[in-house]
């Protein structure tokens, strides 16, 4: 039987100590298929409370895109956490574990009219929109009256690594008008809205779009247009090979800003996925085959990017590795089992040598991952395996 410590293991590609979701406990890796996800709803939780803390003025609503898993939801809706979703097949994830309809929000900022529809014939009543066309949509709601949140975009130095303001948020300048049309379509204009992105590095840029929120604020309320709520949205960082800073040190600047450019009545909130999930899902593959090309030692796993490695094509990520085996680093290449050649996840990678049958661990696997892959080549997709 091949035992694993996982507070022991120390190898990686960063050659640094990392704090492992399963930590002080033993798992017996013979004991699962692989490939599988360990998963931790007990670390997403503990991330939940983190964020909570740093920023305690902040209502979370988690954002479900990354990982919809039921331990997941469970454990943040037992916390006390709301949820925010972008699609009917969301909200449908989140209902089964008791949530209301009127306590989501629905935040894609463009819609079907079947999506629209539905959302609405099902209880939710808080939407975000971006432009004029969106705003238009609501005249074929007569009989409720919704809540909507607009939402913006600013200029930014340094991009998220997943930005978020290329394809959503309307200038400034056109929030206003935004705001007549929607109550000229008979619904509430509720509040503002915005979203850096993805995996941010830099809070300054959240501190720029709550002053632009504060401003913006003003302008409506000079108007007649009371606003209500703040959605300042997710993209709180993860460490996975470069280091970013504590989930303390980057909000502080944040809850600064808030309570300095926001007025206390208006309700403040967030939508973080990653910061709350990444960390609570570790993915262990096997080697299935070994090769030695053009110098370099390639090694094929029951896993790639066409499933849970689908995070590093979508979301930029590399993923720390873990390794038990001991000597001296050789070049090597980790690929997965499809038969695309595309289908490579790291390439020059120092590690030990190893052989068919071993096992690789890789680190921080639970957001934007096992969501986005798929069944190509019809292989197996790795299985949950809930650890507490």
């Amino acid at each position: 039987m091949q035992s694993l410590n996982f507070t022991t293991l120390a190898q990686n590609i960063t050659s640094a100590q990392h704090n492992i979701i399963l930590q002080g406990k033993q798992v017996d890796l013979n004991q699962f298929k692989t490939p599988f996800l360990a998963l931790s709803a007990n670390q997403a939780g503990q991330n939940y409370d983190r964020l909570k803390a740093a920023l305690p003025r902040v209502i979370i609503h988690y954002a479900v895109k990354p990982n919809n898993h039921p331990a997941i939801l469970k454990e943040i809706y037992n916390r006390g956490g709301s949820f925010e979703v972008c699609s009917l097949g969301e909200m449908k994830k989140v209902l089964p574990i008791g949530v209301k309809p009127l306590d989501l929000i629905h935040t894609h900022p463009i819609k079907s009219v079947d999506e629209f529809d539905g959302a609405i014939a099902a209880g939710i009543d808080t939407f975000v929109i971006d432009n004029f066309e969106e705003a238009r949509k609501l005249h074929r709601y007569t009989d409720r009256k919704l809540k909507i949140l607009i939402r913006y975009r600013i200029n930014i130095n340094s991009s998220a690594v997943v930005n978020l303001q290329y394809k959503f948020g309307c200038r400034t300048e056109d929030v206003l008008p935004l705001a007549q049309k929607i109550c000229e379509a008979g619904h509430e204009y509720y509040g503002l809205c915005f979203h850096i992105g993805s995996q941010c590095t830099n809070s300054a840029n959240y501190v720029k779009a709550i002053r632009t929120a504060h401003r913006l604020i003003n302008r409506l309320d000079a108007n007649g247009f009371d606003s209500r709520v703040l959605d300042i949205g997710g993209g709180f960082p993860v460490t996975y090979v470069e280091p970013v800073p504590s989930i303390e040190e980057f909000c502080k600047p944040i809850a600064k800003a808030l309570n300095q450019q926001i007025r206390p009545d208006i309700k403040v909130i967030s939508e973080p996925g990653r910061y709350i999930v990444a960390s609570a899902v570790t993915l262990v593959c096997s080697i299935i085959g070994k090769s030695l090309r053009d110098g370099k030692i390639w090694y094929y796993l029951d896993d790639g990017l066409y499933s849970t490695f689908s995070g590093q094509l979508y979301d930029q990520c590399k993923y720390p590795v873990i390794t038990e085996k001991q000597g001296q680093p050789r070049l090597s290449v980790l690929s997965g089992p499809t038969c695309d050649s595309f289908d490579v996840m790291y390439d020059g990678l120092l590690i030990p040598e190893h052989e068919v049958g071993d096992k690789l661990i890789f680190l921080k696997t639970g957001a934007y991952c096992e969501v986005s892959g798929s069944n190509f080549n019809s292989l197996k997709r790795p299985e949950y395996v809930v650890v507490d």
